[in-house]
């Protein structure tokens, strides 16, 4: 038998009849400051906050959202606070959804979005000269003598060329998925949604009817959810939300832009037989 082999005791104290330790091994257990739980330190978080379970970039931000936030291939933003002074410098960025600098302007507005894509927008401070502030680079190579990044706006942008029309009004919106997970108590639905993320159809199949819906911008996803009767607000009526589906175990693809247009839809017209007059 041994005494005193329990948590709070020195190990000297440990006895047997027989005893013998082996050699001890020293390890260092440093914990990491991640108050939102996505892996990114907060001291270099830019998206403090995001919900567990989403998956994040380097820099601690969504790679997608759901929905559209813009239609526009131009997105003028709000910004406030920041530092001023002789030598000290603002500027506004946007990246892709990994962080990869796009644009950088003197004003927060971007020019020349197009297609559908998830973006960051950020500010930039710096005092005196800066380096790789310029596209093509990471934000995270971007340096200075003294520099801040204000945190990142994540956001949505599907802009179709006003030309092109995906779809017209009675036809069916047909499309082709591939690839999720299969299996017992799997499920997966298709769910086509407006430019503020309401839910306007859910189906079986990647097949959506457009008779009674109105032209414009429209998304297309595909949601696979474990069938246990935790899903919710996957329906349509008239406000549930793509963002307010939950599930115990939920993954929504990324999203499908396309544009619906006034289509030509058949009549039929009355037909009068008269007399002829001779």
């Amino acid at each position: 038998s041994v005494n005193n082999l329990t948590a709070g005791q020195q190990i000297s104290a440990v006895s047997a009849n027989c005893l013998d330790w082996s050699d001890a091994l020293i390890i260092k257990a440093c914990i990491l400051n991640d108050k939102d739980r996505d892996g990114v330190p907060d001291d270099k978080d830019l998206c403090p906050g995001t919900p567990i379970g989403t998956p994040v970039n380097a820099y601690g931000c969504p790679y997608d959202v759901a929905g559209c936030d813009y239609t526009t291939s131009t997105v003028t933003l709000k910004a406030t606070g920041g530092s001023i002074g002789t030598s000290v410098s603002t500027r506004y960025v946007l990246t892709s959804n990994t962080g990869t600098i796009l644009q950088v302007a003197t004003v927060p507005t971007f020019n020349g979005l197009s297609g559908t894509a998830t973006y960051m927008a950020l500010a930039v401070t710096y005092d005196g000269s800066v380096n790789n502030l310029t596209a093509g680079q990471q934000i995270s190579a971007v340096s200075a003598n003294c520099l801040d990044w204000s945190d990142a706006l994540v956001f949505r942008v599907c802009v179709m060329p006003p030309a092109t029309c995906d779809y017209q009004i009675g036809q069916f919106i047909s499309l082709k998925s591939a690839g999720g997970s299969v299996g017992p108590g799997i499920t997966t639905k298709y769910v086509l949604a407006n430019t503020s993320g309401v839910i306007v159809q859910v189906s079986n199949q990647p097949l959506f009817s457009t008779t009674a819906l109105m032209p414009g911008m429209y998304v297309a996803y595909a949601i696979t959810y474990t069938d246990d009767g935790t899903v919710h607000n996957l329906s349509v009526n008239g406000s549930n939300t793509l963002q307010q589906i939950t599930a115990t175990c939920i993954n929504v693809s990324s999203g499908v832009g396309l544009r619906l247009c006034e289509g030509c839809l058949p009549k039929c017209l009355p037909i009068v037989v008269q007399r002829r007059v001779r």
